[in-house]
């Protein structure tokens, strides 16, 4: 018996020592998850590398910036990049195709000028009675009177004359106007300046004078002609002037001003004071005939007074054959121009002409 328990006892003593190495391979385990997450961490240097390559392009596509310029400079070179200009022409024409529908309405503004009431921009003449007269004036599309004409002893004489104002806008002189009152307008001359042709309203400065101009040549090739039997009381522009018997003076005088072409002469009373101005000459001797005509039309009492739409007045004086001879200077009453007429009558025939 104690043989066998020598020999149990043996087999048993090795038992507890097997279970301690059987169970060591797991830390071996744990190691190689450390050795993962280091290779991990590894693919993040490429990624910086790719975010750098990016910038490297967008430095090359800012080098064709370089031949463009090139390409307009040098047509050598307009074979190599063709394409950007045929893309832009194709843009160009889609855009100036688009308006095309909208010149009908176009072409119907022009065939209702002559229809009251249609055609934003038409604007309109107007034929009128007025002081012994026949007159016409131009409307812009607001209702704003441009120019008033002067006096025709006819009604077709008047429309007759919107032709002859038509021409002359095209081939005539313009002059901007400022009188002694520092009122301007601006003039029409015929195509030699020797005729005033119309003029316009008077204005508080030079400025809008020039617009007001500007707005003539716009509406001045309406076909509207509207005829008037009479006008509305506050809208009469021009009245006859009664005849006066004035004592001639001899201390008045003429000065003739020789300007750059042209020569014009100016009336002066016995104070200085500037009654009136001509138009201008292109000779002394045609000024001079021009006053002889003046002296007939003032001993004939030729005079009417008008006013402007400022409430500006101011003598016409006419020839026998209803054209302007002479426009004075503008005042803030119309007796004011009334005494002026009669200065003009005592001190023109007997004023000294002086060069």
């Amino acid at each position: 018996m104690s043989f066998f328990k020598k020999l149990f006892g043996k087999k048993k003593q090795p038992t507890p020592t097997q279970a301690a190495p059987v169970i060591e391979p797991s830390p071996k385990i744990t190691p190689e998850p450390v050795q993962k997450e280091v290779i991990e961490e590894k693919p993040i240097e490429p990624t910086k590398e790719v975010i750098l390559e990016p910038v490297q392009k967008e430095v090359i596509e800012e080098k064709p910036i370089e031949p463009t310029k090139e390409v307009i400079l040098e047509p050598v070179l307009e074979a190599s990049k063709p394409e950007p200009i045929l893309e832009a022409q194709p843009v160009i024409v889609e855009k100036t195709n688009e308006p095309i529908p909208a010149a009908p309405p176009a072409k119907e503004e022009k065939a209702a000028n002559p229809k009251p009431g249609k055609g934003r921009y038409s604007g309109k003449f107007e034929v009128f009675p007025e002081a012994g007269f026949f007159k016409y004036r131009l409307k812009a599309s607001n209702g704003e009177i441009l120019v008033v004409s002067s006096g025709y002893t006819t009604k077709n004489g008047a429309i007759n004359g919107i032709e002859t104002l038509k021409k002359n806008a095209e081939i005539g002189q313009y002059e901007i106007v400022t009188d002694k009152n520092k009122f301007t307008q601006f003039q029409l001359f015929n195509a030699n300046g020797s005729r005033v042709i119309v003029t316009g309203e008077f204005y508080e400065t030079v400025a809008r004078a020039e617009s007001a101009l500007e707005s003539f040549k716009k509406f001045v090739s309406t076909e509207r002609i509207d005829e008037l039997q009479e006008i509305d009381p506050s809208e009469i522009r021009e009245e006859l002037v009664q005849a006066t018997q004035v004592e001639p003076k001899s201390n008045g005088k003429i000065e003739i001003i020789k300007e750059e072409k042209t020569v014009r002469a100016v009336l002066k009373a016995s104070n200085g004071e500037i009654l009136f101005s001509t138009t201008p000459y292109a000779s002394k001797a045609s000024l001079l005939s021009g006053l002889e005509s003046v002296k007939k039309a003032v001993e004939s009492n030729n005079f009417r007074v008008s006013k402007d739409k400022q409430g500006r007045y101011q003598f016409v004086l006419y020839s026998s054959n209803n054209q302007v001879l002479i426009a004075g200077e503008t005042y803030k009453t119309k007796d004011a121009v009334l005494s002026v007429i009669d200065s003009v009558k005592r001190f023109l025939f007997q004023a000294k002409v002086i060069e």
